[in-house]
């Protein structure tokens, strides 16, 4: 029987209250024990709310607390790396809200913490955990598609989704725009369908408002010659968001919304779109649950910690986008 664990929060904001705390108050054999947060009042609100004992104002109460098992970082981007690092040195497990921090320099100290402590940090890419997106991966795996000829990843969401004031309005806080808070999940997605080659070169538009990016276009060439084509927006005029992952092959292809797969078999071509666990509603609540369920097998043992280097890489990638749409040149990288 799994053993309980013990969860300290770190950052009371939306994506706390929203996300995490309503999954973690329902999944079996674990206790969230605490909120840590400068803004105690507010945090002793939510605590309240979610029944969690403890409230502290500085991370340092950790040290105290040697019963806590392993922490989730839901602060602004450029303060997560304080927190990772003095979590994982006092020996707790991490898992990280995305974009692990806002620069590769901050990112390859936050990996290296990691593995000096020997313990999990994960960077909460819930995308992965899709299971259309886990699909789809393993047709690519498989080699039922062909040789991949083709990918793109379209994530473009309605002006009242976008930020209008806050850190995520604040280039400096979060690192950037759109590109922060939309791109690098999309490219993530994208590149770790393929496998994570190796990332050669990048090329980036990018539209501003006020001085922050809310619409880009994206394109990374890849090892072997693909280019993946991401396009992400806070603009878009529609009535709902549009989320797609397409990814054409030489023996067929495969699509979200709606989940599709198509395959060249000897009798012609086919639907081969395999049945999902949950109905599409579901698939992205599910996918934050399906990520917790992985991140405690790690804090509870049942798998060896593993190192998530490829995060240095794709902030790179980022890096670079910014930097070709500034120069209006394609970037090596």
């Amino acid at each position: 029987m799994p053993r309980d664990v013990r969860v300290a929060l770190i950052g009371a904001g939306s994506a706390a209250q929203v996300v995490h705390l309503p999954i973690l108050k329902r999944l079996p054999d674990l206790e969230v024990t605490a909120i840590i947060d400068p803004q105690e009042r507010k945090a002793r609100t939510i605590a309240e709310r979610f029944e969690i004992p403890e409230v502290y104002a500085e991370i340092g109460a950790l040290a105290d607390h040697p019963e806590i098992d392993a922490v989730i970082v839901c602060t602004p981007n450029d303060d997560h790396e304080a927190p990772v690092v003095t979590a994982l040195e006092l020996g707790k497990h991490v898992l990280c809200e995305r974009p692990l921090s806002t620069t590769s320099e901050s990112v390859t100290r936050m990996i290296e913490a990691a593995r000096s402590a020997k313990r999990q940090l994960m960077v909460a890419m819930n995308e992965r955990y899709r299971y259309d997106n886990r699909a789809i991966r393993q047709f690519v795996v498989s080699g039922e598609l062909g040789d991949i000829v083709l990918v793109r990843n379209t994530w473009l969401v309605r002006p009242t989704r976008r930020p209008r004031r806050g850190w995520r309005r604040d280039e400096t806080r979060a690192g950037g725009g759109v590109v922060m808070d939309l791109g690098a999940s999309a490219l993530d997605l994208a590149w770790w369908v393929l496998g994570c080659p190796a990332i050669e070169r990048v090329s980036a538009t990018l539209h501003r408002r006020d001085g922050v990016e809310e619409t880009a276009v994206i394109m990374v060439g890849v090892a072997g010659g693909l280019s993946i084509n991401v396009e992400v927006s806070w603009e878009l005029s529609d009535t709902r968001d549009t989320h797609t992952l397409y990814l054409l092959g030489t023996r067929g292809s495969a699509r979200t919304a709606p989940f599709q797969v198509m395959a060249e078999m000897e009798t012609g071509l086919k639907d081969v779109t395999p049945p999902l666990a949950v109905d599409a509603a579901r698939l992205y609540t599910e996918s934050y649950r399906q990520e917790w369920a992985d991140f405690l097998r790690y804090v509870r043992g049942e798998k060896e910690v593993v190192v998530q280097d490829e995060q240095i890489t794709l902030m790179r990638a980022i890096e670079a986008c910014y930097r070709s749409a500034e120069e209006n040149r394609e970037v090596a990288t």
